[in-house]
């Protein structure tokens, strides 16, 4: 998946967009827990290149943070 600027990877660790970069946050985090249902091999970042760990595990860790 190519999640552009939504998502960024800082030390390892998958992260929802700066609120910087978000003009509603709340509602970037209901977008990525709709990407729970997907098969997603691996995550393409504009910042911090390419996740490959426990995707739903990451994606479920911001959804819910």
């Amino acid at each position: 998946m190519i999640a552009g600027d939504a998502l960024f990877i800082q030390d390892g660790e998958l992260l929802l967009s700066l609120p910087m970069f978000t003009f509603d946050t709340e509602q970037a985090r209901q977008s990525v827990k709709k990407l729970l249902d997907f098969d997603i091999d691996k995550i393409i970042c504009y910042h911090g290149g390419v996740y490959e760990g426990d995707i739903k595990e990451a994606l479920k860790k911001i959804a819910m943070s």
